[in-house]
Order: structure tokens, then sequence, then C-alpha cells
């Protein structure tokens, strides 16, 4: 932030360009998206090897600067200064939209506070994609995102979901599916849901029903009795008639 408060004349003369790539499936992939990767100056990334897989796939070289949760904090007030040099930088993360529960709202905030013109390049979002299939009522639904990695603080927090009156949207790494869908089932024993796995691509498969059942049919798919890979879970509103919750005053 120094140089802004020594240079407060400083003005816009670069671009960032927040470029959303696909969550799995190249081929979501949208043609200004590709563009945009194609007319930027850098590429601001958040693991340099599923960048590099990204652009060698498009035929695209660049120079790649990384920019993930580990460095984030320093580094962000270092890239912009190559906007305001006058670059088009690209911001990615590795798959989905930058700073949406991923890396990328530092460097964003750094770019408004310099006045610098932002450009938002859309394109395949695993929330949406999940709600789009879900069935339920999603005239309005609730993002809750990533729960804690702890059991006690997860299940903690998934009690003060049960109160809401809408369906709600959780996300967690792929070796959690198991854990959190087990909290999910004693916390909400009646509630209908889907889980979402590994969206667009060959594999993906849309779990259906009571969180019970959901996780009888993982372990049936699985030897193991876990699935390895990228999910989305909506959980749909409290159901009037049957739906007891009774696990959540425990």
């Amino acid at each position: 932030m120094e140089a802004r408060e020594q240079n407060p004349e400083i003005k816009a003369r670069g671009k960032l360009y927040v470029i959303t790539t696909p969550i799995g499936n190249y081929a979501d992939m949208t043609i200004r998206a590709v563009k945009a990767l194609e007319d930027c100056d850098i590429l601001i990334c958040e693991e340099f090897k599923e960048a590099r897989r990204l652009l060698y796939f498009f035929g695209i070289e660049k120079e790649l600067l990384q920019l993930n949760e580990h460095n984030e904090k320093g580094f962000a007030s270092e890239y912009v200064h190559h906007i305001l040099e006058g670059k088009s930088v690209g911001l990615i993360s590795d798959c989905g939209t930058p700073s949406f529960a991923d890396p990328g709202n530092k460097l964003i905030n750094e770019c408004i506070a310099y006045k610098q013109e932002i450009e938002f390049v859309h394109g395949a979002n695993s929330v949406f994609a999940a709600l789009a299939v879900c069935g339920f009522d999603i005239s309005r639904f609730y993002y809750s995102g990533f729960l804690s990695p702890k059991k006690d603080i997860r299940r903690q927090e998934l009690r003060g979901l049960a109160f809401l009156k809408e369906p709600f949207v959780l996300l967690d790494t792929p070796y959690r599916l198991t854990a959190l869908l087990t909290d999910l089932a004693e916390i909400f024993p009646d509630r209908n849901a889907i889980t979402a796995f590994n969206l667009t691509m060959d594999d993906e498969t849309i779990f259906r029903g009571n969180i019970k059942n959901i996780l009888h049919q993982i372990s049936a798919k699985s030897e193991d009795k876990k699935l390895k890979g990228e999910f989305v879970i909506v959980v749909d509103k409290k159901n009037k008639y049957s739906d007891t919750d009774t696990a959540v005053m425990n």
C-alpha cells in the first residue's frame, strides 16, 4: 500500500482480467476466456502445474506468477504493480472462478484501491451446476461454502444451518466427503440432498435421496467406501411434514 500513499495521482493504465476456467471439462472454456488468456501479458495462477496444463491444452504460452492461500497476503500488493505499469494481467485459479472459494480477493481489492480496471470473464461454476440439477426450490438458497476441517466445529456450524428456511450449499476437499456426509446424516436425518460428484467430467454422478441413502450409494459405488474427486452438496430446506432434525439440539 506504500506506493499508493506516496503516489496518490497514479492513474489507471493496465487491466486485471478475472478469468473463470473449467471445473473439470476443458470443453467448457469459453471463446472469450481463451482470448483473454491469449491477450494477457502475464497470468497469475493458483498452482503452476494446473495452469501449465490448461495453457498447453489451448496452445498458449505465458509468463506465470503464483498467487495462492500461502502467499496472497504478501504478493498481491507486489503483483498489482504490473497492472500499474500498463500490463494486462489475467487471474486464474486451478478451476472455476478466482476469489470464489479460491485465492484472488486481495489482488482484486488492490486493483480497486488503485482504481484499476477489472473485467470478469465468466465460465463454468460448480455451485450453479449443482443447483441447476438438484430439483429443489432454489429461488432462494444459502451458500455456506467450506466448513471447518475440525469435526466439533464443523458439527456446530452444521447445527447453525438447521434453522435456515432455504436449501444450502456446501463445498469441501475430496478427502472429507464421507466425514461431511456422516455429520450431515446425523444432524439432518430426514433432509433430501444431492451430492454432485466430478461435475462436467465423464464420470459425473449425481447422488440423490436423504443423506444416509447417499452414503449407501457412495459405499456401493466405491470399493473403499470413499469417492475421491471434487463434489458439491446441496441440502434441501426442512420438510415441514416429516423432517424432525432431532439431532440439532443434541
